[in-house]
């Protein structure tokens, strides 16, 4: 009577054996920190070609650094010549496997003498991350909101927030 009960639960668990195993190869922390992608809006004015390094790496919490160059060239018709642009970032990202959630805080400086156009801003991210952990695909999605000192309401005065979001796709090493 009681192999009858154990045959089937030993049979069920040998079944579920593969599964558990393939599911740790997925739960490893990241091996390839460094990352080059393409940055369409988000920190910069349309595009911006970025490096960022992750920094802290310890269970679910990763921590790094992020640096680009772009440049409203072939994009921005109306605002009076070209000029580059400098996002710089500091961000976490909270998971374990490939698919994290992305928080960030950073700055953008455009390098121009328009006097209509925002020189300094200093934007957020609450977004989306893809990034398999020994190197390969990243993608990135997130909502990028932006404050600027020289942006200010006209009836009240206050600092003004201009929503925004970014979409991101490249490769780490």
């Amino acid at each position: 009577m009681l192999l009858k009960f154990i045959r089937p639960v030993l049979f069920a668990f040998l079944l579920q054996f593969p599964v558990m195993l393939h599911a740790q190869g997925f739960s490893q922390n990241i091996s390839a920190p460094l990352s080059f992608y393409l940055e369409i809006a988000g920190n910069s004015d349309s595009y911006s070609i970025n490096a960022d390094y992750i920094v802290y790496r310890h269970g679910n919490w990763k921590s790094g650094l992020r640096a680009g160059v772009g440049t409203n060239l072939f994009f921005m018709k109306e605002e009076p010549g070209v000029y580059p642009i400098v996002p710089v970032e500091i961000y976490t990202m909270v998971g374990k496997t490939r698919n994290h959630l992305e928080l960030g805080l950073g700055y953008t400086h455009r390098f121009t003498d328009a006097p209509d156009l925002l020189k300094h801003m200093y934007f957020g991210r609450i977004g989306f991350r893809y990034q398999v952990p020994r190197g390969g695909l990243l993608f990135r999605f997130g909502l990028t909101p932006f404050v600027s000192p020289e942006g200010r309401d006209e009836k009240t005065g206050a600092l003004a927030l201009i929503p925004r979001f970014g979409i991101s796709i490249g490769k780490s090493f």
